[in-house]
Protein backbone atom coordinates (compact mmCIF):
# COMPACT_ATOMS: atom_id res chain seq x y z
CA UNK A 1 0.00 0.00 0.00
CA UNK A 2 1.24 3.47 -0.91
CA UNK A 3 2.14 5.64 2.08
CA UNK A 4 2.42 9.06 0.42
CA UNK A 5 0.79 11.30 -2.18
CA UNK A 6 2.19 14.57 -3.59
CA UNK A 7 0.93 17.00 -6.21
CA UNK A 8 1.52 20.55 -7.39
CA UNK A 9 -1.62 22.29 -8.62
CA UNK A 10 -1.16 25.30 -10.92
CA UNK A 11 -3.33 28.38 -10.51
CA UNK A 12 -4.28 30.91 -7.86
CA UNK A 13 -5.22 29.29 -4.52
CA UNK A 14 -8.84 29.92 -3.55
CA UNK A 15 -10.10 30.21 0.02
CA UNK A 16 -13.26 28.50 1.27
CA UNK A 17 -15.96 31.17 1.43
CA UNK A 18 -18.64 31.56 4.08
CA UNK A 19 -21.70 29.40 3.42
CA UNK A 20 -24.65 31.13 1.80
CA UNK A 21 -28.26 30.50 2.75
CA UNK A 22 -31.46 30.53 0.74
CA UNK A 23 -35.05 30.16 1.84
CA UNK A 24 -37.29 28.11 -0.45
CA UNK A 25 -40.73 26.96 0.56
CA UNK A 26 -40.06 27.65 4.23
CA UNK A 27 -36.90 25.55 4.29
CA UNK A 28 -33.44 27.04 4.71
CA UNK A 29 -30.73 25.57 2.49
CA UNK A 30 -26.99 26.20 2.94
CA UNK A 31 -24.68 26.15 -0.08
CA UNK A 32 -21.11 27.03 -1.09
CA UNK A 33 -20.46 30.33 -2.88
CA UNK A 34 -19.74 29.92 -6.62
CA UNK A 35 -16.01 30.74 -6.30
CA UNK A 36 -15.52 28.09 -3.57
CA UNK A 37 -17.47 25.49 -5.55
CA UNK A 38 -15.34 26.10 -8.66
CA UNK A 39 -12.13 26.05 -6.58
CA UNK A 40 -13.05 22.67 -5.09
CA UNK A 41 -13.88 21.27 -8.53
CA UNK A 42 -10.49 22.41 -9.84
CA UNK A 43 -8.57 20.81 -6.95
CA UNK A 44 -10.64 17.60 -7.27
CA UNK A 45 -9.91 17.45 -11.01
CA UNK A 46 -6.12 17.68 -10.60
CA UNK A 47 -6.01 15.35 -7.58
CA UNK A 48 -8.30 12.70 -9.11
CA UNK A 49 -6.26 12.71 -12.36
CA UNK A 50 -2.97 12.26 -10.46
CA UNK A 51 -4.43 9.48 -8.28
CA UNK A 52 -5.74 7.70 -11.40
CA UNK A 53 -2.39 8.20 -13.20
CA UNK A 54 -0.57 6.56 -10.30
CA UNK A 55 -3.23 3.87 -9.90
CA UNK A 56 -3.43 4.77 -6.22
CA UNK A 57 -6.25 4.07 -3.80
CA UNK A 58 -7.19 6.43 -0.92
CA UNK A 59 -4.67 6.59 1.91
CA UNK A 60 -5.65 4.89 5.16
CA UNK A 61 -4.69 5.58 8.75
CA UNK A 62 -3.48 8.79 10.44
CA UNK A 63 -2.25 11.39 7.95
CA UNK A 64 0.13 14.35 7.92
CA UNK A 65 -0.97 17.05 5.47
CA UNK A 66 1.68 19.48 4.20
CA UNK A 67 0.56 22.41 2.06
CA UNK A 68 2.27 25.39 0.49
CA UNK A 69 0.15 28.08 -1.12
CA UNK A 70 1.88 30.41 -3.59
CA UNK A 71 -0.20 33.54 -4.19
CA UNK A 72 0.54 35.76 -7.17
CA UNK A 73 2.51 38.96 -6.56
CA UNK A 74 0.33 42.00 -7.39
CA UNK A 75 1.42 43.70 -10.62
CA UNK A 76 1.75 47.00 -8.74
CA UNK A 77 4.68 45.51 -6.78
CA UNK A 78 6.70 44.40 -9.83
CA UNK A 79 10.13 46.05 -10.18
CA UNK A 80 12.22 46.19 -13.37
CA UNK A 81 15.73 46.47 -11.95
CA UNK A 82 15.45 44.33 -8.84
CA UNK A 83 12.80 41.60 -9.23
CA UNK A 84 10.87 40.89 -6.04
CA UNK A 85 11.79 37.51 -4.40
CA UNK A 86 9.40 35.16 -2.56
CA UNK A 87 8.13 36.44 0.77
CA UNK A 88 5.58 35.54 3.45
CA UNK A 89 2.03 36.57 2.61
CA UNK A 90 0.51 38.41 5.57
CA UNK A 91 -2.65 39.60 3.80
CA UNK A 92 -5.88 37.87 2.86
CA UNK A 93 -6.89 35.15 2.18
CA UNK A 94 -6.65 33.50 5.59
CA UNK A 95 -4.54 30.35 5.75
CA UNK A 96 -7.22 28.30 7.53
CA UNK A 97 -9.78 29.04 4.78
CA UNK A 98 -7.28 27.99 2.09
CA UNK A 99 -6.64 24.73 3.98
CA UNK A 100 -10.38 24.08 4.45
CA UNK A 101 -11.10 24.19 0.71
CA UNK A 102 -8.27 21.75 -0.10
CA UNK A 103 -9.26 19.38 2.75
CA UNK A 104 -12.86 19.28 1.54
CA UNK A 105 -11.83 18.79 -2.10
CA UNK A 106 -9.43 15.90 -1.34
CA UNK A 107 -11.81 14.05 0.97
CA UNK A 108 -12.94 10.78 -0.57
CA UNK A 109 -10.19 10.91 -3.23
CA UNK A 110 -6.80 11.08 -1.47
CA UNK A 111 -8.17 9.84 1.86
CA UNK A 112 -11.49 8.41 2.97
CA UNK A 113 -12.50 11.12 5.45
CA UNK A 114 -10.88 14.34 6.65
CA UNK A 115 -10.93 13.10 10.25
CA UNK A 116 -7.87 11.00 9.26
CA UNK A 117 -5.76 14.19 9.18
CA UNK A 118 -4.08 14.43 12.56
CA UNK A 119 -1.22 16.80 11.69
CA UNK A 120 -1.10 19.82 9.37
CA UNK A 121 1.91 21.87 8.23
CA UNK A 122 0.97 24.82 6.04
CA UNK A 123 2.47 28.03 4.71
CA UNK A 124 1.24 30.91 2.59
CA UNK A 125 3.77 32.78 0.48
CA UNK A 126 3.73 35.51 -2.12
CA UNK A 127 5.33 34.20 -5.31
CA UNK A 128 8.51 35.77 -6.66
CA UNK A 129 8.15 38.18 -9.54
CA UNK A 130 7.38 36.19 -12.68
CA UNK A 131 6.55 32.99 -10.75
CA UNK A 132 3.15 31.42 -11.37
CA UNK A 133 0.75 30.86 -8.44
CA UNK A 134 0.44 27.28 -7.15
CA UNK A 135 -0.72 24.93 -4.42
CA UNK A 136 1.66 22.12 -3.38
CA UNK A 137 0.17 19.23 -1.43
CA UNK A 138 1.77 16.27 0.29
CA UNK A 139 -0.09 13.67 2.31
CA UNK A 140 1.84 11.02 4.19
CA UNK A 141 0.70 8.18 6.43
CA UNK A 142 2.05 8.53 9.99
CA UNK A 143 3.35 5.67 12.09
CA UNK A 144 1.70 5.02 15.42
CA UNK A 145 2.84 7.20 18.34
Amino acid sequence: MKREFSISIPGEPIAQGRPRFSNRGGFVKAYDPKKSREGKQSVKFFVANKMEEEGASPLEGPLHMQIQFGIKLPTSQHRKRTPVPRKWRIKKPDLDNLIKLVKDACSGIVYLDDNQIVKISAEKIECAQGESPFTKLRFSVLDEI
